[in-house]
């Protein structure tokens, strides 16, 4: 986006030197139109991701059928049962960093599977606390291929929220496959 951004304000500053000088105010809109646009277009994304997100969740959780040996077709869930207990030691994550970028906030880190199971899915769940504990804000993330004894790394992006408006975070799992 950057980028994006740098290619526009050094196509209007030549174009406005050849064309002549147009007013601070005119270069001023222009670039908070752009930067208005920009911003739309990041949320249409995250509004994507998260539509990106519930899909692959609905297509990997979702009921398998399988064939057995009669011919006939019999319904087996490959999925870990919702009422499935997972112990809070069964994931450990290191070199957990943050950094502010834009009015974001990006983790990056770690994760370890320290259970007895094998994962092709891990949901993950990030959330942030202000001074009070109350949750700030939070995202999905998931992790693919995570099997047992594995370390994965893992981004996140904590969409409009910067550094600055939490003290804590907790990452929790939340379910795989």
């Amino acid at each position: 986006m950057k980028k994006i951004f740098a290619f526009l304000i050094f196509c209007s500053v030549p174009s406005s030197l050849v064309f002549g000088s147009p007013e601070t105010t005119q270069i001023l809109e222009k670039l908070n139109s752009l930067e208005k646009t920009v911003s739309d277009l990041s949320f249409r994304i995250f509004a994507l991701e998260k539509r990106i997100i519930s899909f692959e969740e609905k297509f990997l959780f979702k009921e398998k059928s399988s064939i057995n040996n009669s011919g006939d077709l019999k319904q087996q869930s490959e999925t870990v049962p919702d009422d499935f207990e997972h112990p809070e030691d069964n994931f450990s994550f290191t070199n957990v960093t943050y950094k502010d970028s834009y009015n974001d906030t990006i983790f990056k880190g770690d994760v370890i599977n320290k259970s007895n199971y094998n994962y092709n899915y891990a949901l993950f769940k990030i959330s942030v606390f202000n001074n009070k504990g109350a949750v700030v804000s939070s995202n999905d993330f998931y992790i693919l291929n995570l099997d047992e004894g594995t370390q994965r790394s893992f981004e996140v992006k904590l969409h409009g929220i910067k550094s600055d408006k939490f003290v804590d975070y907790a990452i929790k799992f939340n379910k795989g496959s």
